[in-house]
């Protein structure tokens, strides 16, 4: 699309951004808002992976973080309310989980997992730029954040979801 073009649909730049990061929420809250009613490692993975392909779509919003925040208003309460709903989503799904006697785990180590999972997502992009060149594409992979999330919540889940969220792991490239 040339700019004249794009500059016909949207008067300046921040309407571009701000066009953006409203995608980005329509296509993420939906799977945000399901996350208190996970209740198995099955709806714990698809969940998961569903996320991490719209973050993955959308990883510029994450990628130019500071860039985003500190240059367009707009986008920075919309990011910053995003990433609060999703860590509190993430945080009821671990209740839940423990509840369910999936997850293991003491009701004071909850939150840090919570906070790890969405940490993980949202920031595995941008700590790919970080790693050494041969390591970049891998490391870039969506699959590689999935996979980091699983490995993460891995020594917390009952045996038999252990055994299963292994078999999960062992599915994607790391």
């Amino acid at each position: 699309m040339s700019p004249g073009n794009l500059y016909y649909h949207f008067k300046n730049k921040e309407r571009i951004v701000d066009s953006l990061v409203r995608r980005f929420e329509l296509r993420a809250e939906p799977i945000a808002a399901s996350l208190p009613t996970v209740r198995s490692v099955d709806d714990l993975w698809l969940s998961l992976h569903l996320m991490i392909e719209v973050i993955h779509a959308f990883r510029f919003v994450f990628r130019d973080a500071d860039f985003l925040i500190r240059e367009y208003p707009g986008a920075r309460v919309r990011v910053r309310r995003f990433t609060g709903s999703a860590l509190e989503a993430t945080r009821l799904m671990c209740a839940n989980l423990a509840a369910c006697n999936v997850l293991e785990v003491a009701p004071e180590a909850r939150d840090a997992i919570a906070f790890q999972i969405v940490f993980t997502a949202a920031c595995g992009f941008m700590f790919s730029k970080l790693l050494p060149s041969e390591d970049i594409a891998a490391a870039a992979d969506p699959g590689r954040a999935a996979y980091q999330i699983l490995t993460l919540l891995t020594p917390y889940l009952d045996a038999d979801s252990r055994h299963y969220i292994l078999y999960l792991r062992s599915k994607y490239r790391t």
